[in-house]
């Protein structure tokens, strides 16, 4: 009497499980896609948002108040701080937030790649003395 020895997985049952792998993949590339660019979408605005926090110090600490300035760029060419009186107190705060390489720090995400944030001082609301700063994506 012989008995079958061989050992190993059928051809179709390869087949199913290499199925059933695709089907998943297919169920949750969008998913983990959606996940990453949603993340890049957070870093970029949360790079803004220090860009904006280091202006904001600068201008309300009184060292900066030339009305109608821009005075940071943040787009695919990096961050660029306009020249100035407050020059070297914006870029040691960010310096202190992003390290020394923070004028190479570019939008990654889609939504902001190709576009500029900027932030300019604008005048004072009436009946007071402090200039205001806006940050906006263009």
């Amino acid at each position: 009497m012989q008995t079958n020895s061989q050992k190993g997985f059928s051809l179709v049952e390869i087949l199913v499980v290499v199925a059933i792998m695709a089907v998943l993949v297919g169920l949750l590339a969008p998913a983990y896609l959606s996940y990453v660019e949603k993340t890049r979408i957070q870093k970029d605005e949360t790079a803004a948002y220090e860009i904006y926090r280091a202006a904001e110090i600068v201008v309300y600490t009184g060292q900066y108040d030339v009305v109608g300035e821009t005075l940071v760029t943040f787009n695919s060419s990096g961050i660029q701080i306009q020249t100035g009186l407050a020059q070297a107190e914006v870029t040691e705060l960010l310096q202190n937030h992003f390290g020394n390489n923070y004028a190479s720090i570019v939008p990654v995400s889609k939504r902001y790649v190709g576009k500029t944030y900027t932030i300019t001082i604008l005048p004072p609301p009436e009946g007071s003395l402090m200039p205001r700063i806006s940050g906006s994506w263009d």
